[in-house]
């Protein structure tokens, strides 16, 4: 009797051992596919930002090219514009660039120095919008009165939904920053020459020949504005790259420089899934 009582106990610890070995294993096997899929997840999050860098590489070197073989105009026909992908299927995942020229808008940062054209032009915006010209004069005044705003929804004076109309049309640029003709929209047109039959004459004239040219503006009588111009130095990308379900949303300033070193085309902001005005400024050397 005690002999079977002894092979139960020793079945029994048998057992209990097995059991905590299966444990171990499964545990041992849970931790490395874990381990498996954070260094797969770690590759591809690798993968897709290293492709995201590249688009903003190449968007960089057809900035740099420009620059050099047509400095006289920024335009949507140019070859830098064609940089742009829609969205397209890759074997691993998606991807996307979309480019745009920064001055396309009317610069607020101008606003700081009092400058009149900058604050008519703004009202003239707004009255476009349907806007209050009061909502124009709370704007100026704050930006006046708080130097160093950098972002279009810090404004305290005006309601979130003028924010939304309003930015299609304005943004927080570098100081010397002037709309750009070439690449405004129409209402901007009409906002900043003052000339609502000569902007419907441009418009027409640039949707044909894909640019406008300081001739263009004396053909249909229109002044160039102080404020306005035909070359772009501020352009932004934005850029969706997916590689195995690991996304990466990266966001450009691009931005040719002058130094007494020459002239060079850089990143001065990236940002990854939040908006370019909210991140500091990459130092340049």
């Amino acid at each position: 009797m005690k002999r079977d009582c002894d092979g139960g106990v020793v079945l029994i610890n048998v057992l209990v051992i097995l059991s905590i070995a299966s444990i171990v294993v499964f545990l041992m096997l849970t931790s490395q596919d874990v381990s498996l899929r954070r260094a797969q997840s770690m590759a591809a999050a690798t993968a897709a930002d290293a492709l995201a860098r590249g688009a903003e590489a190449s968007a960089v070197t057809a900035l740099r090219r420009d620059m050099i073989n047509a400095p006289d105009t920024d335009n949507y026909a140019e070859p830098w514009a064609q940089v742009a992908q829609q969205e397209a299927g890759l074997s691993t995942g998606r991807f996307s660039v979309t480019i745009r020229d920064a001055q396309a808008k009317l610069n607020l940062t101008r606003l700081a120095g009092g400058a009149q054209v900058e604050v008519e032009a703004l009202l003239r915006v707004l009255a476009e919008l349907e806007i209050s010209r009061a909502d124009g004069a709370r704007i100026a005044t704050e930006i006046a009165g708080r130097p160093g705003l950098k972002n279009l929804s810090d404004l305290r004076s005006i309601s979130p939904e003028t924010v939304n109309a309003l930015s299609p049309y304005v943004d927080f640029l570098p100081a010397t920053a002037t709309i750009n003709l070439n690449t405004a929209a129409p209402l901007l047109l009409r906002a900043v020459l003052n000339n609502g039959s000569a902007a419907l004459r441009l418009e027409s004239m640039r949707k044909s020949a894909g640019l406008l040219t300081p001739q263009d503006l004396d053909r249909v009588g229109a002044v160039q504005p102080a404020l306005a111009g035909f070359t772009s130095q501020n352009f932004d990308i934005d850029i969706f790259a997916e590689v195995d379900d690991i996304t990466v949303n990266l966001h450009s300033r691009i931005a040719r420089l002058e130094s007494f070193a020459g002239r060079s085309v850089v990143v001065t902001r990236r940002a990854y899934g939040v908006p370019l005005n909210t991140v500091p400024a990459i130092p340049q050397m």
